[in-house]
């Protein structure tokens, strides 16, 4: 017979549960188990932790499966840093999650949306001196571009991003649902009063400028873009952090 002890993480990316798994001959690992639960649950206050320890005749995780049909969906990891890097993973703000909560807000293009999650990252930068995600920009002829971004929206070319419904020509579903997906990713993570203060302030300034206008304005001259794109010598290189913190400050 095999001890399992389970740390279930419920809030996972798009609803999903994952759990940190690990077998033992006896019961006596038990208190190291909840040392970890303890631990996390300090670190990461917003955690919707579970522990659960079931007893099978197997060691593997399909034992426990076919134990407790429970954990039939839960992404099993056995690796206990793994788990907590996905933990980490859940909780740091990404740039998609910037571009999402601009597309709940306000209509505009995938090349709209680019320029404003970069007019989103300079102030951010101004204003708390220091990055609101780690991707990196890199420098397209029509101005800075997160790749991440662009392949998430690429499909609407030059229209609107819609997030009242479903796009047949698409198949991209948007409305309330994403909106609420969006807004509970985001609440999780540590600084989202911040980017929510910043993502409000960059709508104020540049939300109703057309995509023209604001690729204008991501390609002023000695800006970040420019110093980077070089006349094309520069084409898809990654604008440095240094260079926007420079022409930020």
């Amino acid at each position: 017979m095999a001890e399992h002890f389970i740390i279930l993480y419920s809030d996972y990316k798009d609803g999903k549960r994952i759990a940190y798994h690990k077998s033992e001959e006896d019961i006596w690992a038990l208190d190291s188990f909840i040392e970890k639960v303890d631990t996390l649950q300090q670190k990461y206050k917003s955690l919707s932790l579970g522990f659960h320890h079931v007893k099978t005749g197997g060691d593997s995780w399909e034992s426990v499966v076919d134990y407790d049909k429970f954990f039939s969906d839960v992404i099993c990891v056995e690796d206990y840093e793994e788990f907590e890097e996905k933990i980490v993973e859940d909780h740091t703000v990404s740039a998609l999650d910037v571009a999402n909560l601009i597309t709940t807000r306000i209509k505009c293009t995938p090349l709209q949306l680019q320029k404003l999650v970069y007019f989103f990252y300079c102030k951010y930068v101004e204003k708390y001196q220091m990055k609101p995600f780690t991707e990196q920009f890199v420098a397209w002829q029509y101005g800075p571009v997160v790749r991440e971004i662009y392949e998430e929206f690429k499909g609407y070319g030059r229209s609107e991003i819609s997030v009242d419904g479903v796009d047949d020509s698409q198949e991209i579903l948007k409305g309330e649902s994403f909106k609420l997906s969006a807004y509970s990713r985001f609440l999780k993570t540590p600084i989202h009063h911040q980017v929510s203060e910043v993502i409000d302030e960059t709508l104020d300034i540049f939300g109703k400028k057309s995509a023209f206008e604001l690729v204008n304005m991501s390609h002023v001259e000695g800006g970040p873009w420019d110093l980077t794109y070089r006349d094309g010598l520069g084409k898809d290189s990654v604008i440095s952090h240094t260079l926007i913190e420079e022409y930020c400050n």
